[in-house]
């Protein structure tokens, strides 16, 4: 069967929910003293397993072209981790996220300026919803924005992001997704491993495994294997800018099962940002010449 449009943005959205999940699964393993580049390093290793057990005949098939195109998406989507990971260490959760999430003004500039697809009217009003909802959600403007070094790595990471984005909806087509994957597994791997050995002097001895080990798992198997994949198999059917409108809804899951599980209140902020959120990608998704179209000829026929 034939991926369609509406498949793939389905496939995004099932993604964007197991990401909102792993922003708590996250919270209960660093506070079991697992550290950030270990957490990536782990689940990257879950990655690159869970890949090769399941993909290894077409992975022992990569050219030197698969290579190349998977080496740069697993760069750019390790880029957007790292620097993130580093931001949220020097500003607050807040700004973090809201700064992080602007790559979805970005995506479409990148999209015309790389690969000259061209910018829609209703993809900066989709854009301009989607800001506001996450205005909301984050409650910047009660908390404000004030710029230090964290803000800069917040808003480098919302240009690998964005970067990352756009390459795997457009630029990295021609290769199969199981190639893809395991590059984007790999490269967390040995960055993950890196950052935990030279930036964090690889300590293991803290953690408390009994509670770290679940959420490692789950970040591994559902978060990494299963949410990436299906992230990389579905955009290469959708555009980016819808790509990255519907991812922007991990943010809106995140805050969900971040009340679920009782790590912060139900505000009438997270109804009202979500909302703003989901009118945002509704908005672009819906294809109004189509229906001028439709409703011309209904009329006609009358």
């Amino acid at each position: 069967m034939k991926m369609t449009k509406s498949m793939a943005n389905v496939l995004l959205l099932i993604t964007a929910a197991l990401w909102g999940s792993s922003f708590v699964v996250t919270k209960i393993a660093l506070d079991a003293n697992a550290s950030a580049g270990f957490v990536n390093f782990f689940r990257g290793f879950l990655f690159v397993i869970l890949v090769l057990i399941f993909f290894y005949k077409k992975i022992f098939k990569m050219t030197l072209k698969d290579f190349k195109i998977g080496l740069i998406a697993g760069l750019l989507n390790f880029g957007g981790y790292i620097t993130q990971t580093i931001g949220v260490q020097y500003t607050t959760p807040s700004n973090n996220a809201f700064i992080s999430a602007t790559y979805v003004v970005i995506i479409p500039f990148l999209a015309w300026a790389i690969y000259q697809k061209k910018l829609l009217v209703k993809s900066f009003v989709s854009i301009a919803f989607c800001l506001l909802g996450l205005t909301l959600l984050t409650g910047i403007l009660n908390k404000g924005l004030t710029i230090n070094i964290g803000d800069v790595y917040s808003f480098i990471c919302a240009l690998f992001y964005a970067a990352s984005i756009v390459y795997l909806s457009y630029g990295a087509r021609a290769t199969d997704v199981s190639i893809v994957a395991f590059m984007l597994a790999v490269v967390q791997t040995i960055g993950g491993l890196f950052f935990f050995f030279f930036v964090e002097e690889g300590q293991l001895t803290n953690i408390n495994w009994s509670v770290a080990i679940v959420p490692l798992l789950y970040l591994g198997i559902v978060c990494s294997f299963v949410g990436q994949t299906v992230q990389v198999l579905a955009q290469k059917h959708t555009s980016a800018t819808s790509a990255g409108l519907i991812l922007m809804l991990e943010g809106v899951f995140g805050s969900i099962f971040s009340v679920a599980f009782g790590f912060e209140s139900f505000t009438i902020q997270l109804v009202g940002g979500g909302m703003l959120i989901t009118l945002s990608i509704i908005f672009m998704e819906v294809d109004f010449k189509q229906m001028l179209v439709k409703n011309k000829e209904q009329y006609r026929k009358q």
